[in-house]
């Protein structure tokens, strides 16, 4: 199985224009390109912003094993 780890940041200036959905898209699409069959993002699970970026891309997101202050957001491509 071949996955890759994704991410972005939008400076506070440029939040709520769009831009992290935008480049998260850039990335859907290359990493299709490239043959990835799934992304994933490990991020803090107060991370709201991020949580609703990534359900709103179609991602499913799960609590970390490993660490009950994250979560996993997957992207089965």
């Amino acid at each position: 199985e071949q996955d890759c780890e994704c991410a972005v940041t939008v400076a506070d200036e440029w939040t709520h224009l769009g831009l992290g959905t935008l480049l998260m898209e850039h990335l859907i699409k290359a990493a299709r390109h490239n043959g990835f069959q799934q992304m994933y993002s490990v991020d803090a699970a107060s991370n709201a912003p991020m949580r609703d970026l990534a359900k709103a891309l179609g991602f499913e997101t799960s609590n970390d094993p490993d660490d009950s202050r994250q979560v996993i957001h997957r992207l089965y491509l």
